[in-house]
């Protein structure tokens, strides 16, 4: 008889020290809510290796009425990505969700319906 693997024996120990640490890149992260319930995210990182510098913002807005909830994100590519999510409204238990994609210097512009 083999004896027992204790694989997560310790796991909670080793997670302080590894889990969300990313050695050579730097993070930050700031997030936000408005008293009319619009969350704002914020944030960046910085390869150390090549300088590399990249960030984001996200803006989104739920309107519980109408069931439908907002979500727009910038980056530094220069991509403006949008996303419509409607729940709950058209029928029970349906969520329908409009993706959109818009590069304002390539004016290459996509969408999904999901």
């Amino acid at each position: 008889m083999a004896p027992p693997v204790y694989a997560d024996l310790g796991k909670q120990a080793r997670d302080v020290f590894g889990k969300g640490y990313h050695f050579g890149v730097v993070k930050l992260e700031c997030k936000s809510k408005t008293q009319t319930g619009v969350e704002i995210t914020a944030g960046g990182n910085n390869t150390l290796d090549s300088g590399k510098v990249a960030g984001n913002l996200e803006t989104k807005y739920k309107i519980k009425e109408h069931g439908v909830t907002v979500t727009e994100k910038w980056n530094t590519d220069n991509t403006l990505n949008t996303e419509l999510a409607v729940e709950d409204k058209i029928a029970q238990g349906l969520k329908l969700v409009l993706n959109t994609s818009f590069s304002p210097q390539s004016g290459k512009k996509s969408g999904i319906i999901k």
